[in-house]
């Protein structure tokens, strides 16, 4: 059901009312105990400082492409990391006091840990880092602070110059080694050439074409040799078949022939004279030598063509080796052979020549394949050799840029300064809010009160709710004494509430003075 405000409020009003002294002494507990707890609260004094990191400078653009200054990307995780670390702890703690006492290894490395808890790192704009310490001790929070900015200013710059100089070190350690290796490749590669004056690029194409003509030659030159061949074999029938015709020539015909022409005369001489005649007797005789000298001359031949045919050769007969066209005939014959000679000779020159080429193809497809790899090596080394010496240089001039500071720097751009003023939760604040949480607490518990309470409070209630009709409503009517009582109470209650602000205006006076 919903209660208007007003009605609320005014039955709030009459609890509270009802409840004035309950109140009262939530007010005096919760007010003194605020006021003692900010009597005993340790003050905390946060001193800061605003470092700013500067990345760009007039040398960059001139440099750019040449050279990169050393840069941070996440500059409170590097800050972190630096002030965090031992040296600077250390130093701290000598500088800022924490030594007088003298404390043990464990005991300084429990102050280290709350010095950290206590350190705040924050980036607060565009390059700019916010350093805070919160320290009991102003002076000290003051100390502190002002040496971790300068500390890490300093370990910032030299963590710069050191990388910077690593880099570089690394760099040329890189240089030197590549040179060693280009240097060793460099002398593979000339006693390679030397030892291979063939292998050379190019040379394998050369001498598959140097093949391949030599292939042709050959082949060539095989056909001429067929041809010369066939042209032998044919002079050879030619010279056979002259022998043939020229079988007239020989001297068997020639014997014939006088025979004839003797036996002519004689029967000539025979109508004449008798037989006893000189002449005729002559002619008999010289005939009979004539077939003596036939008989012997074929007995010869056929003895010379019986000694031909078992040794393959040719019979020829005087008369016909005589004969003009067989000298002809011999002659290209001879000819022909001596160019079958020089063909043979030709094709096993080429041969030797076309094996010579296929060493040759061997031996420069290995050297080849060497001097590719040699090559390939030197250029890759060349290039990364090249590229290295770039990078030299630029680490050169970066760690220059470093170690004058035109590269990343860390300037001061608002110093630390002694803080006058605590931070966090003063005495004053807890005075005033002991003051209203004394007010405030109870009158809550009230109001929480009424919301669980199930006692009929609102004459609405009566009729909506429970649908009875309502005739009227009297309010509590208070007696003359129960008013006397109730100004008495009043008037002890105001005298408290005076007595608790005596005692907060007396502390708060001690307070301000310094006495507590």
């Amino acid at each position: 059901m919903f209660i208007p405000i007003e009605q609320l409020i005014s039955i709030l009003i009459r609890e509270c009312h009802s409840r004035r002294n309950t109140i009262f002494l939530f007010f005096v507990v919760i007010s003194l105990a605020s006021l003692a707890l900010g009597t005993i609260w340790p003050k905390k004094y946060t001193a800061f400082a605003i470092i700013h990191v500067d990345n760009t400078n007039i040398l960059q653009p001139l440099m750019r492409g040449a050279a990169e200054a050393t840069q941070s990307i996440d500059h409170v995780s590097n800050a972190r990391e630096i002030i965090f670390g031992e040296r600077i702890m250390d130093q701290v703690l000598e500088d800022a006091g924490w030594l007088d006492t003298d404390p043990s290894d464990i005991e300084q490395e429990k102050i280290k840990n709350e010095i950290k808890d206590r350190i705040e790192i924050n980036e607060v704009g565009e390059n700019l880092l916010k350093v805070e310490y919160l320290d009991e001790d102003s002076l000290r929070a003051f100390i502190t602070t002002k040496r971790l900015v300068e500390l890490f200013i300093k370990e910032g710059e030299k963590s710069k110059v050191e990388e910077s100089q690593s880099a570089y070190n690394f760099i040329e350690k890189q240089v030197n080694e590549y040179l060693q290796k280009l240097t060793k490749v460099e002398e593979e590669l000339r006693e390679f050439r030397s030892g291979n004056p063939n292998a050379r690029p190019g040379l394998e194409a050369e001498v598959s074409n140097r093949i391949s003509r030599l292939q042709q030659n050959i082949e060539e030159t095989d056909l001429l040799l067929r041809e010369a061949s066939i042209r032998k074999d044919s002079l050879v029938e030619q010279l056979s078949g002259e022998a043939a015709i020229t079988i007239s020539q020989t001297t068997e015909n020639q014997y014939r022939k006088r025979i004839l022409e003797s036996q002519g005369q004689l029967e000539i001489l025979r109508l004449d004279y008798k037989e006893t005649y000189p002449d005729i007797v002559r002619l008999k005789h010289q005939i009979e030598e004539l077939k003596q000298a036939l008989i012997s001359e074929t007995r010869n031949r056929e003895e010379a063509q019986k000694k031909s045919r078992e040794t393959g050769k040719v019979y020829l007969d005087e008369a016909v080796t005589l004969n003009p066209f067989y000298q002809e005939l011999r002659s290209n014959l001879s000819g022909t052979e001596t160019e079958i000679a020089t063909l043979k000779t030709r094709i096993d020159e080429l041969n030797k020549m076309l094996e010579t080429e296929y060493d040759r193809a061997k031996n420069i497809y290995g050297g080849e394949a060497t001097l590719t790899k040699l090559t390939r090596n030197y250029q890759v080394n060349q290039e990364i050799y090249q590229d290295l010496l770039r990078r030299l240089e630029n680490a050169r001039v970066s760690k220059n840029l470093d170690e004058e500071q035109q590269g990343l720097t860390f300037k001061v751009q608002e110093p630390a300064k002694i803080p006058l003023l605590p931070t966090g939760l003063r005495f004053l604040h807890f005075a005033l809010g002991g003051l209203v949480l004394g007010l405030v607490i109870p009158v809550g518990i009230i109001y929480f009160m009424l919301q669980l309470d199930p006692r009929i409070r609102f004459s609405q209630v009566i009729s909506t709710e429970l649908g009875l009709p309502l005739l009227a409503e009297i309010d509590k009517l208070e007696s003359l004494s129960e008013r006397r009582s109730a100004r008495r109470n009043y008037i002890y209650l105001s005298v408290g509430v005076i007595v608790v602000l005596l005692i907060y205006g007396y502390v708060g006076w001690l307070k301000f003075t310094g006495i507590l």
